[in-house]
């Protein structure tokens, strides 16, 4: 049974990854085709990331009234629902709106399918599945732009088949055995009693959200301004997009090798390995612009483990919490993350509009080398906390 209802949920995390990677361009081209200004298409785009930065606090009692598979089922149907108002009342303030709402359940599915994964599994195969899923979230989400492709972006067509996977997806969800959350531990409700969700999750792990917030930074900020770097360096278009490629191409390989590495030789030990790497794959590509033997190694290599980075932090917190502390931290964590989404690359866009182009991957390093630091910190026992940094686990 539970490898039916871990496969179903692999299945969900598939379907997430797909609609995410093909609603980005379809709102991009498709309000283009309505000659919207570029800066309200960037308003809209960015509309899909702030949602979960004002819900993310109210997720785990959320998960805690409804379940987590009729909730996950929710955050299928809402967009379905968004969708179809698309294909019925076709309006730029509709499109806005659906945006926002499909935006915030697409995140809210990202933390919540992270959750149900990490609660289903055993810890002897956490890291393996847990960095399996991260593979395949990488795979899925690249298959979006292709299906867009088949789909165009005018007419219904792109727009029913966009509810066809989103239908299946909440009738799965429901449909999953699933196991509730562990009721609350009395020192947990005294302790938390009037306190906020991301509060808590600081007090409890906060150096894990740490590497959520830095993986954010690093990870947008390279995918949004690589192209940029490449073409500041000389290249062309299609090989300023290619490096981004190869950044990503290291997000789908290197992870499940990470996470094999991470249950055989220790969590903590791998998550500060593939920090260090993140640290010289980046500072390393101002040598390695105009030499492709060692360009395209450095940037599989800084896909491959920022991407991983983010991975372990949350085999780590699957390692550590159960229950409702599970919810919470895991929520925070996708709160710290997309926080780091929201905010990393106009810093460091600002930087390289200062410095020049070399600010990127020196950013990107230096976010990293501090992230580093905490992890290499001396280990000591904190109350009130079960952080693995904190705690010396």
């Amino acid at each position: 049974m539970r490898f039916w209802r871990v496969a179903g949920i692999l299945f969900l995390i598939g379907a997430e990854a797909l609609l995410y990677g093909y609603s980005y361009p379809f709102f991009s081209l498709a309000l283009e085709k309505r000659e919207l200004a570029n800066w309200l298409i960037g308003l809209n785009a960015s509309l899909a990331g702030v949602g979960i930065l004002f819900f993310g606090h109210f997720l785990p009692q959320a998960i805690d009234r409804l379940g987590i598979g009729r909730l996950i089922g929710l955050f299928f149907f809402i967009p379905f629902l968004a969708f179809g108002a698309i294909l019925l009342f076709d309006h730029v303030f509709v499109w806005f709106a659906a945006r926002f709402v499909m935006g915030t359940c697409f995140s809210a599915l990202w933390t919540t399918t992270e959750i149900w994964l990490n609660g289903e599994v055993d810890d002897r195969n956490r890291g393996r599945i847990i960095a399996g899923s991260g593979t395949l979230y990488a795979i899925c989400q690249f298959l979006g732009p292709l299906a867009l492709g088949l789909t165009g972006v005018e007419g219904s067509l792109p727009l029913v088949a966009a509810m066809v996977p989103l239908a299946v997806g909440a009738i799965l969800a429901v449909s999953i055995p699933s196991r509730p959350l562990a009721p609350h531990e009395a020192a947990d409700e005294a302790a938390f009693e009037g306190v906020g969700n991301l509060r808590v999750a600081i007090t409890l792990a906060g150096t894990i959200l740490l590497v959520a917030f830095i993986s954010g930074i690093g990870e947008t900020a390279m995918q949004s301004l690589l192209p940029l770097y490449g073409t500041a360096h000389g290249l062309s278009d299609a090989a300023a997009s290619g490096l981004v490629a190869t950044f990503a191409l290291g997000e789908a390989v290197l992870v499940i090798g990470l996470g094999l590495l991470a249950d055989r030789y220790g969590r903590r030990a791998v998550l500060i390995g593939a920090t260090l790497v993140a640290i010289v794959s980046t500072a390393t590509l101002p040598f390695a612009m105009g030499r492709d033997l060692l360009l395209q190694p450095a940037l599989f290599l800084a896909g491959g483990t920022i991407a991983g980075v983010y991975t372990l932090g949350i085999v780590l917190i699957g390692q550590d919490f159960r229950g409702q502390r599970l919810a919470i931290v895991s929520t925070g964590f996708g709160m710290s993350y997309s926080a780091g989404s929201v905010i990393g690359a106009t810093p460091i866009g600002y930087l390289i509009d200062l410095f020049g182009v070399e600010a990127l991957p020196v950013a990107v390093a230096a976010g990293f080398i501090a992230l580093l630091a905490f992890l290499m910190r001396p280990a000591r026992a904190t109350a009130g906390t079960s952080d693995p940094f904190a705690a010396g686990k």
